[in-house]
């Protein structure tokens, strides 16, 4: 007889099958609601401290959670219970050949897999996997298809910083839940705000570090421990990141907090000033914060966010840090949409969400006309959008609404417009929706072309990209970087949590290029204004000032800009 498994059934678990029957159940075309709220639920719960296994046996509320409604939380309730969930098994066995299988990796897109499977003439994933490593995925379908799988057939070993922020403030909460821990402190890349994570690292202050890492293991119901030194725990959480805590003692807590928050090239040329951190550490002197440890050796204090390695130790040295952008100098939205695309608020209700937030200005961005897919505004409508932003600005005072689009460039280089009605529009943000497998010359050429047209003036999320989906169509920076110099044109940093686009990197060679940026939200309901902070931790690790950011200006000042001759 086989023995029974001792371990508990983590949320980790719960949340596996119902991501999968979320998968099995978009086969079928169910109720996309549905869909939606199992694949929420999904990913909430594997963020959640509590055990759901011991809820459910103590009758607790499952609902109390966001995402987890009264459908969710039987199902909860019937894995715990009963070890399986009858309408998986159902449609496991009724699925056909094939997509069983890829119920149990909800990352994979459905539809594309599929016609994958039939043209391959395969039906199963570890046929798939053969041909992933073979190559003749890539050859077929491309380099795009191919990450896609890849990425989807993987274990999770990374997440988006936007859902890392809910999961670290609930471990935060759990840790500090102990009696014995008297200070924690988040660090790692999540400090330095990367748009991907792959661990979350946390700096403690405790009486008892063993019993910490034997309670931390209880988080969420069960997180394995990977490794154990003195001092030192790894976890791997059901997220699929890990998590490292590290003991520190109040003496040591800024050299503690330096270490475990640097990139390797930043802590590398730090030591070549500091020297070791740990004769550092075994000095009299105290290093009870940063700032202490900075000003030992002549330096000014380095924002996390710029801690990578660049030219950073230089500038502290020589007292020329960037002072970086935030959120306040912010004063108004360039990137949003409305219920004339595919908004879910009116052009008012965005407006009264900005104003709202204390902004100065809305640029309404709707899609242009051939962008079917999010219901495009044709000619006609925005003309009437347009004579309609015009007619509420007479009714607003201390506020204004831009009349903008969000222009699609097309495979030539032209834009979705004709000339006469982008010259009524006050600024225009020119993307790219389509042709995303044109190489990296003719896509170049492509952006060079739309910049040539006087009415172009920003360039949106311009590589494309879809973190952790699918990697940016590539562009050469420099050569785009050097034409919208001379032309007079903008990029973005898109802040939608998924795109972070600009890059970085490509922001702070467009910053240090003398081409301006915009901080924008690409938001589609009033409730993603908010998401501007996720925009800002890009521009602050691109190093921009407030001076280097185009809607930290006034509308008057920022009108100027967009005049082009």
């Amino acid at each position: 007889m086989a023995a029974e498994d001792p371990r508990p059934l983590g949320n980790a678990a719960i949340a596996k099958r119902l991501a999968s029957l979320a998968q099995l159940m978009a086969i079928r075309k169910e109720n996309p609601f549905k869909v939606r709220a199992y694949r929420r639920a999904a990913a909430r719960i594997r963020s959640v401290a509590e055990s759901l296994e011991q809820m459910v046996h103590d009758g607790g509320d499952l609902t109390r959670f966001a995402g987890v409604g009264e459908g969710v939380a039987a199902a909860i309730r019937e894995i715990v219970l009963t070890g399986s969930l009858a309408k998986l098994e159902r449609l496991r066995e009724e699925s056909p050949t094939g997509a069983a299988g890829i119920g149990d990796y909800p990352r994979l897109d459905l539809r594309r897999v599929l016609r994958v499977y039939k043209k391959l003439g395969i039906d199963s994933i570890e046929e798939l996997r053969e041909r992933l490593e073979s190559g003749a995925i890539e050859r077929q379908f491309g380099a795009r298809m191919a990450q896609h799988i890849a990425q989807g057939i993987d274990e999770p070993r990374a997440m988006l910083l936007y859902h890392a922020d809910a999961l670290q403030a609930a471990l935060e909460a759990f840790i500090l839940d102990d009696a014995a821990v008297k200070r924690v402190e988040a660090a790692g890349a999540w400090r330095r705000r990367v748009e991907i994570v792959e661990d979350l690292v946390f700096l403690v202050e405790t009486d008892d570090f063993p019993a910490l890492a034997r309670r931390v293991q209880r988080f969420g119901g069960d997180t394995p421990l990977v490794a154990q030194a003195s001092g030192r725990a790894t976890f791997k959480l059901a997220a699929g990141i890990l998590l490292h805590l590290c003991h520190e003692d109040p003496a040591h807590w800024g050299l503690g907090l330096i270490r475990c928050t640097g990139s390797g090239p930043h802590l590398r040329k730090l030591h070549a000033i500091t020297g070791s951190f740990r004769e550092l550490a075994a000095s009299p002197e105290s290093f009870a914060d940063e700032a202490a440890v900075y000003a030992r050796f002549n330096l000014d204090y380095i924002e996390p966010e710029l801690r990578e390695g660049r030219d950073e130790i230089e500038r502290a040295g020589s007292h020329s840090l960037p002072t970086l952008v935030t959120a306040a100098d912010i004063m108004g939205e360039l990137h949003a949409h409305s219920t004339s695309s595919d908004g879910a608020h009116s052009i008012q209700d965005m407006a009264g969400a900005a104003r709202d937030r204390g902004y100065r200005y809305l640029g309404m961005t709707d899609h242009s006309q051939s962008l079917k897919i999010a219901r495009g505004v044709s000619v006609a409508d925005l003309w009437a959008q347009i004579r309609f932003i015009d007619n509420l600005n007479e009714r607003l005072a201390d506020f204004r609404i831009l009349k903008s689009s969000e222009v699609d460039i097309l495979e030539d280089g032209s834009l979705d417009y004709p000339d006469d009605l982008l010259a009524e529009l006050d600024y225009t943000v020119c993307s790219i929706h389509s042709r995303f497998g044109l190489g990296r010359d003719a896509q170049t050429e492509r952006i060079l072309r739309a910049m040539d047209n006087k009415h172009f003036n920003i360039l949106g999320h311009a590589t494309g990209r879809l973190l952790l989906k699918r990697p940016g169509y590539e562009i050469d920076i420099g050569r785009l970087v050097d034409h919208a110099k001379q032309a007079g044109c903008f990029f973005e940093i898109n802040s939608s949590p998924d795109r972070l686009d600009l890059s970085a990197e490509y922001a702070r060679i467009a910053a240090l290029a003398g081409v301006k940026i915009a901080v924008s939200t690409d938001a589609h309901s009033t409730r993603e204004f908010p998401l501007i902070r996720c925009g800002i931790d890009q521009a602050r690790r691109a190093g921009l000032e407030k001076s280097s950011v185009i809607n930290c200006l006034p509308w008057e000042d920022l009108a100027r800009l967009f005049r082009r001759a």
